[in-house]
């Protein structure tokens, strides 16, 4: 095992520490109200993201920008290869930001409430296959064109079923 796999596997298991575990799991699942369930959060390595008064979705969305946080983080002290399958674990991040973005251009910018609809993209920073490209695209048509040239390929259409 070379070097870059004894750092990349080190920082695995100091991040490893940093989780919930089953337990904690647990306890935030059992809270009896969201706000318990936030504030337990809190005290834990996802302060970072979760605030009081979160919706659910909110929440949910501060839980897993935390969780791509720690795969940016492992991806750093990785070599080449192993970067590479972090890339492939935060793949979901990059779909969910084509997704939302695709929403946001199909939108009706005079809808009230429109822009509760489409969060902040997740920041993928070096674990981006094509999002820096996707996310210049100004309508469905250039969405799809941008996919199409993409490692995810031509979606077959750009409507947002299609997408």
């Amino acid at each position: 095992m070379g070097a870059g796999w004894v750092a990349g596997v080190t920082r695995a298991r100091a991040l490893r520490t940093r989780c919930l575990g089953a337990e904690g799991i647990r306890e935030a699942a059992a809270s009896p109200t969201l706000e318990d369930a936030l504030r337990y959060l809190a005290a834990t390595p996802y302060r970072h993201d979760v605030t009081p008064g979160a919706t659910p979705a909110e929440a949910q969305r501060a839980v897993a920008a935390t969780l791509l946080w720690h795969l940016r983080v492992l991806a750093g002290w990785q070599p080449a290869n192993g970067a590479e399958a972090v890339r492939a674990l935060a793949a979901g991040f990059e779909l969910s930001n084509a997704e939302h973005h695709l929403r946001a251009l199909a939108a009706d910018p005079r809808q009230p409430g429109s822009e509760r609809l489409h969060p902040q993209p997740y920041r993928l920073g070096t674990l981006a296959t094509a999002w820096t490209r996707l996310a210049r695209t100004r309508t469905p048509t250039e969405l799809r064109t941008a996919l199409a040239a993409s490692v995810w390929g031509d979606p077959g259409g750009d409507s947002p079923a299609a997408v």
